[in-house]
């Protein structure tokens, strides 16, 4: 039983190495690109902008939660800000399924056309960078001057040949960490952009 308690102590001393050393590298490297992606989104949303995310599978819960996170703060005494997942509506899902039998090809870039406004954001997110529906989407979202961002893992793919305003690939073997570091920077986008709201001399 010893044994069996010091191999478990080893075994959680380790989740936190990597749970503490994997974002560590991961924000150190990237803290400039989140600075001016905040700066950027803030910019837009006091122009009126809204937040469009999208993404596929499990990446679908990333989408849904930063959009209800905009809408309905976390932080108390945080205003509101417009947000929409593209991915959440059942209505559209299941005519895209039934007329194109294809459950995972939702006609994001379609959606982008008929939804998004000038100075409108599109936040397309992808384990992979792979998926070919989100990657349509952020280029067409690039040909509506939407400010384009990604958000993906496994070093970011094909996603990595897209022309993004902002790419945010996470290069972990370990999903857990790479789930943790994408969570923990749409959390820091979240609180950076009503930073620079909330100081908006700074904003265009």
């Amino acid at each position: 039983m010893q044994h069996n308690r010091a191999q478990l102590q080893q075994l959680v001393s380790a989740r936190f190495e990597k749970s503490i050393l994997g974002p560590q590298a991961f924000f150190e490297s990237n803290v400039e690109s989140i600075s001016k992606a905040s700066l950027d989104m803030a910019s837009r949303f006091h122009k009126g902008g809204r937040i469009l995310t999208f993404g596929n599978g499990t990446s679908a819960t990333d989408a849904n939660h930063v959009s209800v996170e905009f809408v309905h703060p976390a932080i108390v005494g945080k205003r509101a800000l417009p947000a929409l997942s593209l991915c959440s509506d059942a209505a559209i899902f299941s005519s895209s399924v039934s007329e194109k039998n294809k459950a995972n090809d939702l006609d994001f870039a379609t959606l982008l056309e008929i939804l998004s406004q000038p100075d409108d954001m599109g936040l397309g997110f992808s384990p992979d960078g792979c998926c070919e529906n989100v990657l349509s989407a952020l280029k067409r979202a690039k040909q509506l001057k939407l400010l384009t961002i990604g958000f993906v893992g496994k070093g970011g793919g094909g996603m990595s040949e897209a022309d993004l305003d902002y790419l945010f690939a996470v290069d972990e073997n370990d999903p857990f960490v790479e789930q943790e570091i994408l969570e923990t920077l749409y959390h820091i986008l979240y609180e950076s952009i009503h930073v620079f709201l909330d100081n908006n001399e700074n904003l265009i």
